[in-house]
Parts: C-alpha cells; structure tokens; sequence
C-alpha cells in the first residue's frame, strides 16, 4: 500500500501580540492602591509630627549643653535664652528661636558691652511651641560651676514642646538643680514618667 504525503497551509506567523492591562484589572489595582495610601497617609503625618518634635526638643538639649560645656571651659555664665531676633535676650517666646551666648550679662538688648555669640536656633516649624512650665523663664543661665543661676542651689527647669495634638504628644526638657540636662524617652510624658498636664 502506497503512503502519500499530505502537505498542510503554511501557517504564517507575525510578530507575538503584547497583553497589556485590562480595565477591569486597572479599576482594581488602582482601588487596593488607593485603600493602602488611605490607610498608611495619617501613620506617616503621625511619624512627621513626632520627628518634628523630637528634633526640635533635641535640638535645645545640645544648646543647653552648649552652654554648660562653655560656662565651665570659658570660666564665665553662658546664657540660653528666648530671642526673636536672632542676636539677643529678646524673645517672648521659646517658639521664636532661641540663641546661646556669653557673657551673660551682655546678650540682652542694650546691654553695656558686646556678647558672643555660640549658637541661634531658628523659629519652631509646624507652629509648634515651647514653654518653660516651672518659672516661666525666658532664660537659662550656667555659672562655672554648670549649675543654672537662680537660688543657692540652682533652680529646675521644665520646657515643652507641643504642635496641634496637645500635651499627650509632648516633648519634655528638664534642667535639674545641680544643671542636669535630661530629655522624657516617651512623649506625653515628663523625664520622671509622669503624664504631660499641659502645653
């Protein structure tokens, strides 16, 4: 018996066909996306605002140390204090900025002779605030013995730092008797772990 060969159409082939999405699979990749940006956008306000404060907090800890660390090694009072323009004692809040210069008795405004400037620290970002809560300072002096100026054993301070959230998201600053500088590891909570009554 005779075999015979059958032959077939060429099959003529293009270029492969690229898939791209197709609506239905946009309209829910765009919708779990959406629920993911919604759901992850207020931790990560959350976590700006705390940075902010944290730094901010941070950032008068190395100015008092600053000025205790000088007050010592100069052998002459360094001064912390409130200032609005950026140059002398003149502020009237710890939100304007702060500056860090001695002789302390010459970085008020109009003082008789002419101060040195360390350190200016700018305005707080965020409108936050800072509030010295136990005297109402608007200065901290350091003797040569790095104790703060104020009473025969020193005096404490307390500064806060606040934004929109209120005391339970506060930062806490202490000075203590001896100049003992200590920041709360918690916020909303003093350095002893006591709950932030106010801003």
């Amino acid at each position: 018996m005779r075999t015979r060969a059958i032959s077939l159409p060429a099959v003529i082939t293009g270029p492969p066909r690229t898939r791209g999405f197709t609506l239905i699979e946009l309209i829910v990749t765009m919708t779990v996306a959406g629920i993911l940006l919604g759901i992850a956008m207020p931790s990560f306000r959350s976590f700006m605002q705390n940075s902010r404060l944290a730094t901010q907090a941070n950032t008068l800890v190395y100015s008092l140390n600053l000025a205790r660390s000088e007050a010592i090694r100069l052998d002459t009072q360094v001064e912390v204090c409130a200032s609005a323009d950026a140059a002398t004692c003149s502020g009237a809040t710890w939100a304007n900025g702060w500056i860090v210069c001695y002789p302390a008795a010459n970085c008020g405004p109009g003082a008789p002779g002419a101060s040195t400037l360390l350190q200016v620290s700018p305005a707080l970002g965020g409108g936050n605030t800072a509030t010295e809560q136990l005297n109402g300072a608007l200065a901290v002096t350091y003797l040569t013995s790095g104790q703060t100026n104020t009473g025969a054993n020193g005096s404490a301070f307390r500064f806060v730092f606040c934004d929109n959230r209120g005391p339970a998201f506060g930062q806490d600053v202490e000075i203590s008797f001896i100049g003992r500088i200590e920041s709360a590891q918690t916020q909303g909570e003093t350095v002893s772990n006591q709950p932030l009554a106010a801003c």
